[in-house]
């Protein structure tokens, strides 16, 4: 259960039900009396009553499927979904090299970037991403790492975004290893959010945004981090960046069914 009895912003909500409840009943009190014979019942009916009420509630939390929130004037819905079903302009996240060679040793086939380009680009097809990605790329500044057997030569900054076709937008999130792992400072990832904050803003054009759960499916981040943290610091980093006045704009963060129950819905628009 991911929302406990326990839980403080359940018991929150809950007292204040408890307070408009109370003030009803005072209210009805004056105008009507309970003859003593039945105060007991009545009683015990009352409590029965804010029992089922608090049981209520507490399904409903752990039940809740979406949350909707208003990040300093930028609307957010989170809710559960596929993102590649969206209309709105989809992020993809990347490696720092961009690559596209899907053969479950650079980038895995079941991976949102591998499903993406194994979706949208067939094998004949995939020179056409990368031209796409060179061009878009041109005028970045970039390292090059000649050593490098497979994949692209070329790296770059960290939340370095472009935008592809068909409302795609890539976006370099992780570094790579010599082994082609992906990994990332828990630094570098709130970095790397700030970076694509300011990245969107220069692309977007008031365009709806559709993200996943950024950072999920990196294990190198930190061992102690959960998919929860994951969402919360991603709202933070909404909460701080240059999108804040875009009044017409929403950003959609679509979380894969396996994650639900991870993710606590609840406490996010109780926070929030």
């Amino acid at each position: 259960m991911k929302v406990s009895i326990s839980n403080k912003n359940l018991w929150k909500n809950y007292l204040s039900v408890l307070g408009t409840i109370g003030i009803l009943t005072s209210f009805i009190t004056i105008f009507f009396t309970i003859n003593s014979d039945y105060k007991l019942k009545a009683g015990i009916a009352f409590l029965i009553l804010l029992m089922i009420i608090f049981i209520i509630m507490l399904f409903k939390a752990n039940r809740l499927e979406s949350a909707s929130l208003n990040i300093n004037g930028l609307k957010v819905d989170i809710f559960y979904g596929d993102l590649f079903s969206s209309e709105d302009l989809k992020l993809i996240p990347f490696n720092e090299y961009f690559d596209t060679l899907v053969d479950n040793i650079v980038i895995a086939e079941n991976t949102l970037n591998g499903l993406f380009i194994k979706n949208n680009y067939p094998n004949q097809t995939v020179q056409n991403l990368d031209n796409q990605i060179t061009a878009k790329l041109n005028g970045k500044e970039f390292k090059s790492d000649p050593r490098r057997d497979l994949g692209k030569k070329n790296k770059y900054e960290l939340g370095t975004t472009i935008e592809v076709e068909n409302n795609y937008l890539l976006t370099a999130f992780t570094h790579f290893d010599e082994e082609n792992r992906a990994y990332l400072s828990k630094g570098e990832y709130l970095l790397c959010l700030d970076n694509l904050w300011k990245e969107i803003n220069r692309i977007y054009a008031q365009r709806n945004i559709s993200i996943p759960l950024l950072g999920s499916g990196i294990s190198r981040i930190g061992n102690d981090l959960k998919l929860q943290d994951y969402l919360e610091q991603i709202i933070n980093s909404l909460k701080l960046s240059n999108l804040d006045n875009a009044y017409n704009t929403k950003i959609n963060i679509i979380l894969h069914e396996s994650v639900k129950n991870e993710i606590n819905l609840f406490d996010i628009m109780s926070r929030f």
